[in-house]
Formats: C-alpha cells, sequence, structure tokens
C-alpha cells in the first residue's frame, strides 16, 4: 500500500490546490495519511509570501532528511506552490543530462520529457529534494512518480486540465471551488504575479457546473477561491471602461462579471451559505457589497486586505486604494448590518514606514472596529519591486513591538465585535470537535462552541442556537 502525507501552507487557494492533488493520487491508488514517517511519498504545498512559511517548509525538509537517516526506504519528498518556478526533478535521477542554471522567472513545460531537468532554484538548497512541480502542470505527477519509483503509477487523462480537476474534499459538506487564479496587481512587497503569473478566470458555466455536481453531495456551504475573487473575468474587459465604472463606482447601473456569478450561485439548490475570499479594494463595487444583503445564501462577512491605513505607505505598496475607499466600504456595509463581519491584512513596519504613518494604523484600526486582522511582519521577498528598490531598514524587534501594539487593539476590537452577538439567535454550522466540544461559525464568521453532551448533535448540523457568553475569542451557545 503506497502512502502519501501532504502538508499545506497558508492560504485557501493552496488548501483547495491540495485537495486536487488529493484527487491526482487516490485515483493514482494511493492513501492518505497523516503521519508523513509512514508515507512513501511527503508533498509540501508552499507559500512565499512570507519567510517564515518558507523557514518552516525548510524546517520540515531537515526533518525528513533526518528520518530518511533512520530507516532502509526512503521517504520520497517534492514540493509545490508558490515556492517552485519549475517543474523538474533531483539530478540523480537523470541520465546523460548536464547540470543547468537555477530557473530565473516562472516556466512552464510543454511535454512530458521537458521535466527531465533540475533547473529550480530549489535543488541545490535541498539535497534531499526529490522533484518540484507547477500545480498548473499536476497532470506529470503520475509520470514523474513512475521515472522515480520504477512502478507504473496510473493516470486518468481526464485528470489532466488543472482547473477542471475535481477536488478529494474530506469535509463533506463545506467546499472551496476555485473561480480564478494568479494575480495582476503587482504590489510592491508581492511575490505572488511572479510565482503564479497572470489572472486567469475559468468560465461562468464550468464554475456552475462544478457546485451544482458538489450540491448534489449534500454540500451546504461554498467558499468561491481566488488570488483576486472580485476581479473575476476583469482581464477581458475593457480598461478604460473598468476605471470609468471605478470612478462613478455606484453611480452606475451596472452589474459586474463576479456579482452575476454570485447570482447564478445563489440559485443554486441545498445550498445554505455562500462565502468568497479573497477580495482586492480597489476592485470592489457595490453591487458586490449589495450581495451580502441582496442575495439569501451570501453571508455576511467579508475580508479584503487594506495592509496600511496611511495613504503614503499604500503608495510605496503600489496599492490601488486609500485609506478613504475602504473607510467607505466599511462603513457602508455596517450602516446595512451593524454586526457586519470584516476581517483584514496588515504589514507591520514595511520599508521606511515612520512613527507617524505606523500611528496611523493604530487609530484606524479602533476607528473601523474591524472584526479581525490578519497581522504579518514585514519581510522583503525576493523578485519583488519593493526588494530592489525599498530598503528593509526596520529592526526585527521594533516589528515584534508594533505587532503586539495592533495585536492589543485586535483583543480589545474582538471583546467589542463579539459581545454584540450575546443574546442573538443564529444558525450555526458544526464543522469540527475538539476536547469534548461541538464547533462550528455564525454567518458573520464568529467562531462559536458548545460542550458535546447533547448526543442528538453531530457534525455538519444546521443548528439554531442562542449566544450566551463570551470566551475571549470564542462564543459560547446553547441550543433554542
Amino acid at each position: 500500500m503506497k502512502k502519501y502525507f501532504i502538508k499545506t501552507f497558508w492560504c485557501e487557494m493552496n488548501k483547495a490546490d491540495s485537495e486536487k492533488i488529493n484527487m491526482i493520487l487516490l485515483q493514482s491508488w494511493f492513501v492518505k495519511t497523516n503521519l508523513f514517517k509512514e508515507a512513501l511519498v511527503v508533498i509540501l504545498n508552499t507559500c512565499s509570501v512570507r519567510q517564515k512559511w518558507e523557514d518552516r517548509v525548510f524546517g520540515l525538509m531537515q526533518e525528513i532528511f533526518l528520518e530518511n537517516q533512520k530507516r532502509n526506504k526512503k521517504i520520497i519528498t517534492w514540493i509545490t506552490g508558490c515556492m517552485v518556478r519549475k517543474t523538474g526533478i533531483n539530478s540523480k535521477y537523470l541520465s546523460k543530462t548536464k547540470k543547468r542554471q537555477t530557473a530565473k522567472k516562472i516556466e512552464y513545460i510543454n511535454d512530458k520529457k521537458w521535466i527531465f531537468n533540475n533547473d529550480d532554484k530549489l535543488f541545490p538548497r535541498l539535497k534531499n529534494l526529490d522533484f518540484t512541480f507547477r500545480i498548473e502542470e499536476i497532470k506529470y505527477i503520475p509520470h514523474i512518480l513512475t521515472h522515480i519509483i520504477w512502478e507504473n503509477i496510473w493516470n486518468d487523462s481526464s485528470f489532466d486540465d488543472y482547473l477542471k480537476i475535481n477536488q478529494f474534499r474530506e469535509n463533506p459538506f463545506s467546499a472551496s471551488v476555485i473561480i480564478q487564479t494568479w494575480c495582476d496587481n503587482y504590489c510592491n512587497f508581492c511575490i505572488v504575479p511572479y510565482t503564479r503569473g497572470k489572472e486567469i478566470s475559468r468560465p461562468q458555466d464550468e464554475i456552475k457546473g462544478e457546485i451544482k455536481k458538489i450540491s448534489d453531495s449534500w454540500i451546504k456551504e461554498i467558499t468561491l477561491v481566488g488570488q483576486n475573487v472580485n476581479s473575476y473575468w476583469k482581464q477581458f474587459l475593457d480598461k478604460k471602461f473598468w476605471n470609468n465604472i471605478k470612478s462613478k463606482w455606484n453611480d452606475w447601473i451596472w452589474i459586474s462579471p463576479f456579482r452575476k456569478l454570485l447570482d447564478e450561485v445563489n440559485k443554486i439548490d441545498w445550498i445554505d451559505r455562500i462565502r468568497f475570499t479573497s477580495s482586492n479594494p480597489h476592485d470592489m463595487t457595490f453591487d458586490i457589497l449589495d450581495a451580502h444583503f441582496e442575495l439569501d445564501k451570501v453571508c455576511n462577512y467579508l475580508h479584503f486586505a487594506l495592509q496600511s491605513w496611511n495613504d503614503e505607505v499604500l503608495k510605496r505598496m503600489n496599492r490601488k486604494h486609500t485609506y478613504n475607499d475602504f473607510k467607505k466600504m466599511v462603513n457602508y456595509l455596517r450602516s446595512k448590518d451593524p454586526i457586519f463581519s470584516i476581517s483584514t491584512d496588515i504589514i507591520v513596519w514595511y520599508s521606511w514606514e515612520t512613527n507617524k504613518e505606523f500611528e496611523d494604523t493604530k487609530k484606524a484600526l479602533i476607528e473601523l472596529e474591524i472584526d479581525f486582522v490578519y497581522i504579518a511582519r514585514y519581510s522583503v521577498r525576493d523578485w519583488t519591486i519593493a526588494s530592489k528598490i525599498y530598503k528593509d531598514d526596520i529592526w526585527d524587534d521594533i516589528k515584534a513591538e508594533r505587532w503586539h501594539e495592533l495585536n492589543e487593539i485586535l483583543k480589545q476590537n474582538v471583546k467589542k465585535r463579539w459581545e454584540l452577538m450575546i443574546g442573538r439567535k443564529e444558525k450555526i454550522l458544526i464543522s469540527w470537535e475538539k476536547d469534548w466540544k461541538f464547533f462550528g461559525r455564525t454567518r458573520n464568521f464568529k467562531e462559536v462552541f458548545i460542550l458535546k453532551n447533547n448526543k442528538k448533535l453531530q457534525i455538519w448540523d444546521l443548528v439554531l442556537v442562542k449566544i450566551t457568553w463570551l470566551d475571549e475569542w470564542v462564543l459560547l451557545w446553547e441550543i433554542e
């Protein structure tokens, strides 16, 4: 029995990609394990947005190396995701092939014979790495494994198209569906356009077909996933037309392609709730914001990344919105629903950021009462514009100090925003269990729990409950 272990780092897109890898391997008669020491093959689906995620990959690769030193049968390791530039295999599997320079940019291969290279920059750094592959080239996995294991790994040709591959979902009542991939924004700090490539949107009918198929399997919750979901199909629109729409914003009677998709998904039977991530403020239009109130299945929660509350910092980041743009949208959503939940991303101490600029971020975090913030300490990423023109001039201990300052404000926001839920009746989708507790989320994405003393409850039940108590980050509920 051939077992595999997969570790997914960071974002919802990577989680969806890992579900596609699951499908490829399961149809090739592999069995999944939760312990890497039991596996014949270990897959690391990586993230390069932050240095700490890369550091964790290198740490886990060292653990695998040490495990291989102890045993007779070697663990085969492969890396995919944002750290990979080119699909290829370790030089020890190459016969009569000269070593070449590492890949300097994104490179795709057009034929399976071109997998016989060791060009990716990861091979010189990780001697125990067996192969790399770009997720778009997922169809080559069985061919690569056949070459490395010396055993014919079966492949179904219907799994050759990355975007059309069905995901093997271990969660039977909640599903992520990829609608758009990669990014055209080129924020100065971000490596995604240099690791993933240009934006691609899937046809609406293809997305609807996938959702209808999985809804027939009793899926209750759908999350539409992309690097920039609200720019869905934007690459096919005239740029001047799009900018004209943005300049007049809610004065236009115009329906964006993403809103049209939301309208269609909302019509699909059985689904109880629709979420989407991630969104960019500069591509947000009011028809998308209104979908939260006009479509009964779209949840009252939105994640969109601000990064800084100071406009000068946003310019240096090459973000295409201002603080007032973001504030206008937050106020609009909250005016329609006071408990509407909003989460965002903040970078702590971006290059050249002054004390005053940082203080602006603190003030605005208090002003807007953001429900949750993913706070990241800035680290320079190679290949990005910022790495070439902005020196990272802030000491790590100062970044840590500022991180804790924002985190303290976040705790105050959480207490204030979570307390608004106490006494409310909400429908909860029970999603997981731990330590004699059932956990789930409200429609506005607040995490709640109940003790497992009710034998009638089970995971994936939809239950009407009353929120009764706040335990720092989690709400307690009782059945109505």
